[in-house]
């Protein structure tokens, strides 16, 4: 859910590269739709969608999204007309060798978001487009995460092994 002066939107994306808008109230086809593309010298590359993140705190038109080829995207509507308000993340070293099953802002710090994918945890800076905190290789690959709401520097990353791991980086 979206905030929206109707109250009735909600935002989905998908693995195709579409990022839709929709309205509660009539499902039978998106109100607005944004194509996850991103110029490379090879020409437009389309990113499929794996994640989504939207929180007011950070502002009301941010979005942002992990993708199935580990980049993190992040969408503001405020600047549509610049690349369609899409910014992309370090895509060399910094991004994940695969799909990115977690992406959540700091409930705490809005501007600090974190990803998880492929054997790693990432946090990352929306000042930055390089990540500030990348974990160690995990023995297993990691399934999911998320930020403790009481503690700040908190988070957990669960892994296909069936254990969950505990950061604190405060």
């Amino acid at each position: 859910w979206i905030s929206s002066k109707t109250g009735h939107q909600c935002v989905s994306v998908s693995t195709d590269g579409q990022m839709l808008w929709w309205d509660t109230r009539k499902l039978e086809e998106p109100i607005d739709r944004l194509i996850l593309e991103t110029n490379s010298k090879a020409g437009e590359v389309t990113l499929g969608g794996s994640s989504l993140e939207y929180s007011t705190e950070a502002g009301p038109t941010k979005f942002l999204v992990g993708t199935e080829q580990g980049i993190v995207v992040s969408v503001n509507l405020r600047n549509k007309k610049t690349n369609n308000g899409i910014t992309i993340f370090d895509t060399g070293a910094g991004k994940h060798q695969g799909s990115i099953p977690t992406i959540q802002r700091n409930p705490s710090h809005n501007k600090y978001f974190m990803t998880v994918g492929d054997w790693r945890a990432r946090i990352w800076s929306d000042d930055l487009k390089n990540p500030v905190i990348t974990t160690s290789y995990h023995d297993s690959y990691l399934t999911g995460g998320c930020w403790s709401p009481t503690r700040a520097g908190v988070f957990y990353v669960t892994r296909a092994d069936g254990v969950m791991d505990i950061w604190d980086i405060g």
